[in-house]
């Protein structure tokens, strides 16, 4: 049935990159499931090792993977609750520099307006007026960047903040069934990736889908 299903087409083998194959097994009175590289599954361990993992396995690892994002997540919210605490602290300052930055602006602007007069009566040296225009005009755009990243940083770190709190709620939510529906999984993993070492132990990488991937700044 659907279970058997349950991780098709997210899993890829490291090795050759092919899909994996679901088999029901039964040990004593208990049935699994377990899932196999396709390509050993079809042609025999000439062409790949086997890569063999128990679904219940990796639901423990996916599950484990999810409460390490989870963590991840809170700790990057925090680290935003410490910046907006410190912007809130220097406010003031930050509208202090708006002020001197708009004052700043206004008599450029002005120095600007004369230049471009004493230039009308000074053709000559129509190029050292356009030069110190020039300068001007660059001070002018730098200081009104500074005046709109002053204005956006609060903005952008609550925005971030919220974004931050809205995916810990979901991945709680996630967490809080006893284990993890499979619409649930698909929302969360877009790839779950095996590979077998020598000495036959399998290490499993898991993607994340991008939504969730990106909310975590390395």
């Amino acid at each position: 049935g659907n279970k058997l299903h349950r991780y098709a087409g997210l899993i890829k083998c490291a090795e050759c990159g092919s899909g994996f194959t679901a088999r029901k097994r039964k040990l004593k009175d208990t049935e699994y499931v377990d899932y196999t590289c396709n390509s050993h599954h079809r042609y025999g361990k000439e062409y790949c090792t086997p890569h063999t993992i128990k679904e219940n396995i990796l639901d423990e690892i996916v599950e484990n993977e999810v409460k390490s994002l989870r963590d991840k997540i809170l700790a990057e919210s925090d680290r935003y609750d410490s910046i907006i605490k410190d912007w809130l602290k220097k406010k003031p300052m930050y509208e202090q520099q708006i002020n001197a930055n708009t004052d700043k602006i206004q008599t450029l602007k002005q120095q600007i307006e004369d230049l471009i007069m004493e230039r009308i009566g000074d053709r000559e040296h129509a190029e050292i007026y356009n030069e110190m225009i020039r300068k001007r005009e660059e001070e002018i755009a730098a200081l009104e960047k500074n005046t709109a990243d002053l204005k956006e940083y609060d903005k952008v770190c609550r925005q971030q903040k919220e974004q931050l709190k809205n995916t810990t709620q979901i991945l709680d939510e996630v967490l809080s069934e006893s284990k993890i529906s499979d619409v649930n999984l698909r929302m969360l993993v877009n790839k779950v990736i095996i590979h077998q070492n020598e000495d036959r132990s399998i290490d499993v990488n898991l993607e994340f889908n991008g939504d969730f991937e990106d909310k975590v700044i390395e």
